[in-house]
C-alpha cells in the first residue's frame, strides 16, 4: 500500500529501532494503552474532532512565612473563583494561567468534558531563599527549616536553590484521588515535572534582604523531567469529584524565599463538545 504525504515513514535510524518506525522509548503514550484509547474514542462516537491532548493543571501560590501544616486540594477552584495565598491567605481571582478551563466548581470536569489520564507531575517553581538551619524537634527533626545557603553565608552572598528544591520535595505529600479513592500518592520527589515542566538551570539568586531580591530568574527541574506514567489509565468522567491533595508534613519557612509556585499536572487524552 502506497504511503500518502501525511504518513510517509521517517528515515531516521535511531539505535535500537527499525526503519520506518520510531523507538517506543520516544512514545508519549504507553503502547499498552492503545486498545483502551480506541475503545474510549469509539464509545464517544468516534468523532476525532472532539478529542485533543490535555494537560489539566492547577497552581498554588506560596508566599513568605512558615508553611502551615494543613492540606491544599488542587483542581477545586475554577477560573474566576477566589483563592488565598497559602500562608497569609490574601485573596485573588484565579485566571487561565492558574488553572485549566475545563475545571468547574467543586473539583470536577464540566458537563460534556472528560479525560483519560496517564501521567501526573508536580512542579516546584523556586527562585531564591536564605539560611539552611534545620528543624530541631518534633516529627520534622533534621528536615529543612529555612533552606538556601551555608551557615557561614552572608545576606549578600549567592543563594543555592537546590536546598530549597529538596525542602519542597521531601516536606510535601501528594495524593491523586477520584471520588473517595486515592490512587497515585507519595512525596513531591515521586512526581517529576514531566515533558512540559519548566527547565533551565539559572539556579542561583543574588542575595539581598527580603523582599528586595536581586533574583536571577530560572527554574529547577523536579526530577529528570519525565512525568510519572500511571500503570493503569484513569478515566475521569464529567461532574465527577477529583483532585490532588497536598499535605505539609514539615512546616519549613519561606520567609526569605522569592515567590514559589506549586503546579500539579494531569496529562492524557481529553474529549469536549464541539460546535460547528
Amino acid at each position: 500500500m502506497a504511503y500518502q504525504g501525511y504518513d510517509i515513514p521517517p528515515q531516521i535510524g535511531f539505535v535500537g529501532s527499525s526503519i520506518p518506525g520510531l523507538p517506543t522509548t520516544l512514545d508519549e503514550v504507553n503502547p499498552a494503552y492503545y486498545d483502551q484509547i480506541l475503545k474510549f474514542v469509539m464509545d464517544k462516537g468516534g468523532r476525532l474532532a472532539s478529542f485533543s491532548g490535555v494537560v489539566l493543571y492547577d497552581t498554588l501560590r506560596i508566599d513568605a512565612g512558615v508553611l502551615p501544616t494543613r492540606d491544599f486540594v488542587f483542581f477545586q477552584n475554577p477560573v474566576g473563583a477566589t483563592q488565598g495565598l497559602f500562608v497569609a491567605g490574601t485573596q485573588y481571582s484565579k485566571q487561565d494561567i492558574d488553572i485549566h478551563q475545563w475545571i468547574s466548581n467543586g473539583g470536577q470536569l464540566s458537563q460534556g468534558y472528560e479525560a483519560l489520564l496517564w501521567e501526573i507531575g508536580v512542579q516546584f517553581h523556586v527562585v531564591g531563599s536564605l539560611d539552611n538551619s534545620v528543624q530541631t524537634a518534633g516529627n520534622a527533626i533534621n528536615l529543612a527549616l529555612d533552606p538556601g545557603t551555608l551557615t557561614t553565608a552572608a545576606a549578600a552572598d549567592g543563594i543555592f536553590m537546590g536546598n530549597v528544591m529538596r525542602a519542597f520535595q521531601e516536606s510535601l505529600f501528594f495524593s491523586f484521588f477520584i471520588n473517595q479513592t486515592n490512587f497515585e500518592l507519595g512525596p513531591g520527589w515521586r512526581f517529576p515535572s514531566g515533558c512540559f515542566g519548566a527547565a533551565g538551570f539559572a539556579a542561583q539568586c543574588s542575595g539581598a534582604t527580603a523582599p528586595a531580591f536581586a533574583i536571577e530568574d530560572g527554574y529547577l527541574n523536579n526530577g529528570f523531567g519525565w512525568a510519572y506514567q500511571m500503570p493503569v489509565m484513569r478515566h475521569l468522567p464529567p461532574l465527577t469529584k477529583f483532585g490532588v491533595r497536598m499535605s505539609v508534613q514539615n512546616p519549613f519557612t519561606t520567609l526569605l524565599t522569592g515567590p514559589v509556585r506549586v503546579v500539579v499536572t494531569l496529562g492524557g487524552l481529553g474529549v469536549q463538545p464541539v460546535t460547528g
